[in-house]
């Protein structure tokens, strides 16, 4: 028991050294920090940080934030409570609050994904190709993985703020 209280303290102190406080007093999670612990978010609502790179010139229905390197990055749907995110935010600083989805592509899924290509597509077409060569990537990753399937994070936001 004496060992489990120590690692919940000892999680709990990292948590704290990579989230940041706001003026508010969030737990904010830069992106390039959620990277590394995303699973462990899965199903959470939780603040996140970044930058803009992305607003979807389709209904804004969508952003994609980034980190400052660019090298970090998560993709961001308006949920219920957001109608849709404006054109301007784009290059600007975010927190975004919402709940975090994990998407796990394994076999079965590029089976199913596979066979919608074949249904509708020529193998001539160059959709076909293009998205055969991606399953076939797809493959190769899970199978270099540990976990046997690739897992792609998002979040489904509820609200969001410019920041200053």
């Amino acid at each position: 028991m004496k060992y489990l209280f120590l690692l919940l303290f000892t999680v709990a102190g990292f948590w704290g050294l990579n989230a940041q406080d706001d003026a508010n007093g969030k737990k904010i999670v830069p992106v390039e920090d959620f990277q590394g612990k995303a699973d462990a978010f899965v199903g959470k609502t939780i603040y996140v940080s970044g930058t803009v790179d992305h607003v979807c010139k389709h209904g804004g229905k969508k952003v994609v934030i980034v980190s400052d390197d660019g090298q970090a990055s998560l993709k961001i749907m308006a949920g219920d409570k957001i109608s849709k995110f404006d054109k301007s935010i784009e290059g600007e600083t975010i927190n975004v609050l919402g709940t975090v989805k994990e998407l796990r592509v394994d076999e079965a899924y590029l089976v199913n994904w596979e066979e919608e290509v074949k249904d509708h597509h020529k193998p001539s077409d160059q959709e076909y190709k293009d998205d055969m060569a991606k399953i076939a990537d797809f493959r190769k990753q899970i199978k270099e993985s540990k976990k046997g399937y690739l897992s792609f994070y998002s979040m489904d936001g509820i609200e969001y703020e410019v920041v200053k």
